[in-house]
């Protein structure tokens, strides 16, 4: 708990936190002011879906930089090898650190989509189940740029590298992925298709999406062709769980493994 608390004081006194702050308020309310003419009964699965695709964009950048730079404030202050000798080694350091950067964000985010609901609840027929299968997938989201900003913090040694890979992290995820499955697209077949859905679904964007439009019920996985329904063939949250696990768990080890490399070299 103390550590979360340090983590706090340290993230907040920047006044790019709260710049990203007011921004993802402002955003998120702009989108509700451009939907709330929508159908009472239909409009807010609309809203969450629209709010979701702006979070895509806002919420990487956002934990890719938070993350990563609280690692480097740690090696720039000298505090990382104090933190260390007290818990023992990277990996415990670590932990400490992924628990409280994302208990914070995860905390801020939520927290902000609470308040919001407020205004919404009095403009379209609210459905719970599917608030909550928007915060979950919203959640997963901002763990996994977060574990992603933690170990990019990890192998980065200077403030120049972390901008960089930060950049090309965003990059990646955003186009790159893409362009490669666009490359690929031409040699899917009947046979291959589900090894290809599962490249594709590998993207966390696309995963969540696809939660996400599921779970509302405005993606319908009926009257699809054969290959169409073998892409389609993985479960939702059999999806969200393997990027988890690739994402986060892997990552994790990852950077503990590449700082102790580091280290040695």
């Amino acid at each position: 708990m103390n550590f979360i608390w340090k983590e706090w004081l340290e993230i907040s006194r920047g006044k790019a936190f709260w710049f990203f702050l007011i921004l993802i308020v402002a955003t998120s309310f702009s989108v509700f002011l451009n939907t709330k003419s929508l159908p009472v009964d239909e409009g807010f699965e609309v809203f969450l879906l629209t709010l979701f695709e702006m979070n895509i964009y806002v919420i990487p950048i956002l934990c890719l930089f938070f993350a990563s730079f609280a690692v480097m404030q740690e090696k720039e202050f000298k505090t990382l090898f104090m933190m260390m000798a007290r818990s023992g080694s990277y990996g415990s350091f670590l932990w400490r650190k992924s628990v409280a950067v994302q208990t914070i964000m995860i905390g801020m985010f939520v927290l902000s989509y609470f308040v919001l609901m407020i205004p919404v609840k009095f403009v379209f027929s609210f459905h719970a189940a599917h608030f909550l299968s928007f915060l979950a997938a919203i959640t997963v989201l901002i763990v996994i740029f977060n574990q992603i900003g933690l170990l990019l913090g990890s192998v980065c040694r200077t403030k120049i590298q972390l901008i960089g890979a930060n950049l090309f992290a965003l990059f990646f995820f955003l186009y790159l992925y893409d362009f490669v499955l666009l490359y690929m697209l031409p040699n899917v077949t009947y046979d291959n298709v589900q090894s290809f859905a599962l490249l594709y679904f590998l993207q966390p964007m696309h995963t969540l999406r696809f939660f996400l439009e599921t779970s509302l019920g405005v993606f319908s996985l009926d009257y699809l062709s054969r290959t169409m329904e073998k892409f389609f063939s993985f479960p939702p949250l059999t999806l969200v769980a393997l990027n988890i696990v690739v994402w986060v768990g892997i990552v994790f080890f990852v950077s503990v493994l590449l700082y102790r490399k580091g280290e040695q070299g």
